[in-house]
């Protein structure tokens, strides 16, 4: 490793007129992050584990000192309360789910980013930078990996760039992984100077830097050396002409429109005249198919496109999510003309560096908000109390609403949302909602299908009783399908026992209630009343027994999805009970179960190969 500072130089030059000094830097700061498996009250499994210097690697497996996500693999989007993305054409190859925004001491012109990883790798799909104009720069894209069963340190050859930073997001994408993947600590290296010259767009020989960097660097450095790449302008690049043409192609697109109209003139024929025989009705039915950048760039070609491209119709739907890192407000504007039938917004992610103000969404909203039934905010920081005002006042029909992470929606803003009548769907996952707004809100949504309440952060003393909720669900929510209390650490069997009431039940996570302590009969009577169950979750509930969780065996045939990690009591009966008499199993969790063995885990994998038997473990290197 390195030395014991945080931030180390090693000069690599041969002369005064040559200086390169490397720095090698941890992260100093966690600044924010989609979602994480610990919460705020622990340091286990939580995202600010990645500052400093590794804790475990080269040690490979689950440990609580390691940065974790909340989901893995498929199983969340394949429950009853999974959620397909909006507009899903302006998907490209490689999505992600979650991110994290990583603070260094000094900003300096990127070099070289290691991931330490020691479990489940192979979850990064981008790196990004943030310049001294708060633009976001692309380092770094690639597809997810397969690993396999190793720790690693994951140093992708990224793109340089013409600024410094000290700020970085990456990207992940573990859809593809068979379990949560974790993350120990990032290495970000860089120098003071731009490396390579954009006279010379030369790189400075291997000779003359390996021999002085650290060693750390130095290992780094034999990888990759003579594969910088050189700063390069790529047009061709659809990242590259979203993060800095997407608002000025939407500018340029109206006022070109302007033009035509004008001089009543086409623009010069490209090769568009097969679409002349169609009509419009059809050209939207092909248009509905594209992506909003391809929308953009067809309506450019003619006055026709420009005409079609813009139609209302094909704006429906609207996923700026994609699009985080270079949506603005002016973007906003611009596509506020096109929105007047908009039923479902995504604009999670955005508004990074004030790009997106809370009075810019604000009028987008009274622009285009009269008919939306959907919208999702998810970590958006310029959502406020003025944000959810505006939606309460405007939004009358909304169906979802997704705030998760919304640190700046406070009792008034939440308190107002009691006034839409028609909630199906709504995420407050690490919110900082109060009892009072909670209750009103339930109350007020007698249609309420999903709701998540995954770690509403300070939960222990905003609302002090979880099993207060937990009644009002059961009165006045009978359509309830999921409930997600994560974490919610007020729950009691009382509540649990309440949500018996709420038949419809598919899917429940109790995973690290620990206020349920010894169940009682709450399990009982919660599988006699939801039989509907598909996905029920008791992660680190160590109070339950066999005997708890053989009512679900008898009352909830449906059952797809069961996790008992952490179950210290359970035994390796009960679980061959679920694989056997469970015929619609597909996922069983029984890590750090101390009673089941890794030999029957072993066993169960290949006699059930239906059933994913999930078992992490740890792997230590000796010294």
């Amino acid at each position: 490793m390195v030395d014991d500072e945080e931030v180390t130089s090693f000069d690599v030059s041969n002369s005064s007129e040559n200086d390169i000094v490397f720095i090698e830097q941890f992260v100093q700061d966690v600044i924010g992050f989609s979602s994480q498996y610990g919460s705020d009250v622990s340091i286990s499994y939580t995202a600010y584990n990645i500052t400093g210097k590794p804790s475990k690697f080269p040690d490979y497996g689950d440990f609580p000192q390691a940065f974790v996500m909340r989901t893995y693999g498929k199983w969340w989007n394949k429950a009853p309360s999974g959620t397909p993305p909006f507009m899903s054409q302006s998907l490209g190859k490689i999505t992600s789910q979650d991110f994290i925004d990583l603070l260094f001491e000094e900003a300096v012109y990127p070099f070289r980013v290691s991931v330490y990883e020691t479990y489940n790798p192979g979850s990064v799909v981008r790196i990004w930078a943030a310049d001294v104009q708060n633009h976001w720069r692309l380092l770094w894209e690639g597809e997810p990996q397969l690993v396999g069963h190793t720790p690693r340190v994951f140093s992708p050859v990224i793109q340089t760039i013409d600024s410094p930073t000290k700020l970085l997001r990456l990207e992940f994408d573990q859809s593809h992984l068979e379990y949560y993947t974790e993350l120990d600590a990032v290495l970000f290296v860089g120098t003071k100077v731009p490396i390579v010259s954009p006279e010379t767009q030369q790189v400075p020989s291997y000779d003359l830097i390996v021999p002085k960097v650290g060693k750390l660097t130095s290992q780094i450095l034999q990888l990759n050396i003579h594969n910088i790449p050189p700063q390069l302008d790529i047009p061709n690049s659809i990242v590259n002409f979203l993060d800095e043409e997407l608002p000025q192609l939407l500018k340029e697109t109206e006022e070109a429109a302007q033009v035509m109209v004008a001089s009543n003139k086409m623009i010069p024929s490209t090769g568009t005249e097969s679409f002349d025989c169609l009509p419009d009705e059809t050209v939207l039915k092909i248009f509905g198919y594209l992506s909003l950048l391809s929308l953009c760039s067809c309506a450019q070609v003619s006055r026709r496109f420009h005409d079609l491209a813009t139609d209302s119709l094909l704006y429906t739907e609207l996923n700026l999510k994609v699009y985080w890192y270079c949506a603005t407000s002016a973007a906003l504007r611009s596509l506020s003309k096109r929105c007047q039938y908009l039923q479902k917004l995504d604009l999670s992610w955005c508004g990074d560096f004030v790009h997106i103000t809370s009075g810019d969404f604000v009028d987008f909203i009274e622009e285009c908000g009269s008919q939306l039934t959907h919208l999702r905010l998810n970590s958006c920081k310029f959502a406020d109390n003025r944000c959810a005002m505006k939606v309460s006042d405007k939004c009358k029909n909304l169906q979802e609403l997704g705030l998760r992470c919304c640190h700046n929606v406070t009792e008034s803003g939440f308190q107002s949302l009691a006034s839409l009548k028609n909630l199906q769907y709504l995420d407050l996952y690490r919110t900082f909602i109060d009892l009072g707004p909670l209750k009103a809100i339930l109350k007020s949504s007698p249609q309420l299908k999903h709701i998540n309440m995954g770690f509403i952060t300070g939960s222990c003393v905003r609302i002090s009783s979880m099993d207060d909720i937990a009644q009002t669900l059961a009165t006045y929510n009978k359509e309830l399908v999921s409930v997600d209390f994560w974490k919610t650490y007020s729950l009691t069997p009382v509540g649990v026992r309440a949500l018996h009431k709420c038949g419809k039940l598919e899917e429940l996570d109790l995973g690290w209630c620990l206020g349920i302590g010894a169940p009682g009969d709450s399990l009982y009577s919660l599988a006699t009343g939801c039989r509907s169950l598909r996905k029920l979750f008791l992660s680190a509930l160590r109070g339950i027994t066999d005997r708890d969780l053989e009512p679900f065996i008898e009352h909830c045939p449906a059952l797809e999805q069961v996790d008992l990690l952490g179950g210290r009591s359970i035994t390796s009966d009960i679980c061959v009970k679920f694989l056997t008499r469970c015929t619609k199993l597909q996922l069983l969790d029984v890590s750090f179960c101390d009673q089941v063995q890794d030999s029957e885990v072993a066993y169960w994998r290949m006699v059930f190969p239906h059933v994913s038997v999930k078992r992490s473990f740890q792997h230590y290197i000796k010294s």
